[in-house]
């Protein structure tokens, strides 16, 4: 059973890259084509167009914001070597694998508030643990996706990995997502602004 909006669960909330000039820069370091799923980094990857918003070089950590307006943090892994060169204000291509799931939780079982959360844990393996308080917008029971959105704006894809977590909470829930940032192994330079959003004209 898919638990969806009719828009699809990460097409609408991230930028399609059909220009030739932004898909020929979206390339990634092993030519792998769109879509192909690799086993180095555990699942399918995901490539967006976006502004860099925050850049913490000692961390290697990233915030992007997407063409829908929503932001994004990555945790850019060794074959980015192209890091230190990333500046706040630049455009890029990133490819990334999906931030996972480690906890969900609805609020009466909850251990923290919007206000309280604790702050990110950098693991051993260098991905970076976080835990936010978040209401879920859309869930994809087939693929184990949901995307959430914090309190503070932020739009988190995550596949969780236990299906129990997942049937238990629906679109619309608050809950307490602890959960591993998504891991970035491509940012190139796109080359084109992101699109500003369309509105209607009063």
């Amino acid at each position: 059973m898919k638990r969806t909006t009719p828009r699809p669960l990460l097409g609408a909330l991230l930028l399609a890259l059909s220009l030739g000039s932004v898909g020929a820069a979206a390339a990634d370091a092993n030519g792998q084509p769109p879509g192909k799923r690799s086993s180095r980094t555990g699942g399918e990857l995901i490539r967006a167009a976006a502004e860099v918003v925050a850049v913490d070089h000692a961390t290697r950590t990233l915030t992007l914001k997407r063409e829908d307006g929503n932001t994004l943090t990555v945790v850019a892994d060794g074959r980015v070597r192209n890091l230190p060169q990333v500046s706040v204000g630049d455009i890029v291509v990133a490819q990334y694998g999906h931030a996972r799931a480690l906890s969900l939780k609805k609020p009466a079982v909850a251990r923290h508030d919007a206000e309280n959360a604790p702050p990110p844990v950098r693991m051993a393996d260098g991905r970076v643990r976080r835990t936010i308080v978040a209401d879920i917008i859309a869930i994809d029971d087939r693929t184990g996706q949901a995307t959430l959105k914090s309190t503070k704006g932020e739009v988190v894809d995550v596949v969780v990995s236990k299906r129990k977590l997942l049937a238990a909470v629906r679109i619309g829930d608050q809950v307490e997502l602890e959960y591993t940032d998504a891991v970035a192994v491509a940012i190139k330079p796109a080359g084109k602004a992101v699109p500003a959003r369309r509105s209607a004209a009063p």
